[in-house]
């Protein structure tokens, strides 16, 4: 009986410790499920890719159209990270088997084409609004500028797995041409 009285006495004390609660309880789920996120998002950070030869391999290759389209900003580049699999595409450590920079000029779609050898792939795509080659984050690890994956896969809580964005690239294969519209 004396929980309801001091609830009842003082109304304006239990609704600023219930917002305080409501804040910790965001907090630390911030802290154990944005993590992943956080670093999820290290996509296409770094311009060096695994192999030497960052262009995608032209012999023997199966062309992929990648079309980008909800560009809204005439200013940066598209930084698209093209990575097969078994190579992390999320995380610090992620680094491209092939990538391409295409300057924007125009807040328009913009079609790419890229020869590769058939396989498994994750594309990622961002645009580097600034050209500072990286994804800039807000304070919680979320993107803060526009991007995109294969299979136009939209993450929730966390970064994507492989499985979520997997192409198949093979010849007459309708996963050749991929609609990436951009996340902003």
């Amino acid at each position: 009986m004396k929980t309801i009285n001091h609830l009842r006495r003082y109304p304006m004390q239990n609704l600023l410790v219930s917002l305080l609660f409501s804040l910790f309880s965001i907090q630390s789920f911030a802290n154990k499920m944005l993590p992943s996120a956080i670093w999820g998002f290290g996509l296409v950070v770094s311009n060096q890719p695994h192999e030497k030869d960052s262009k995608p391999h032209t012999e023997n290759g199966v062309t992929v159209s990648v079309e980008v389209s909800n560009i809204t900003q005439t200013r940066g580049s598209l930084r698209i990270g093209i990575f097969r699999e078994g190579n992390p595409f999320t995380g610090p450590k992620a680094k491209p088997d092939f990538f391409k920079v295409v300057p924007i000029t125009a807040a328009t779609a913009q079609q790419v084409i890229v020869s590769l050898p058939a396989g498994r792939y994750v594309i990622a795509v961002y645009h580097d609004l600034n050209d500072n080659d990286k994804l800039d984050k807000n304070i919680v690890g979320y993107p803060k500028e526009p991007f995109g994956f294969s299979k136009n896969f939209r993450p929730i809580l966390s970064a994507p797995s492989f499985e979520d964005c997997a192409i198949e690239i093979k010849e007459n294969s309708p996963q050749n041409r991929q609609k990436i519209k951009l996340i902003d």
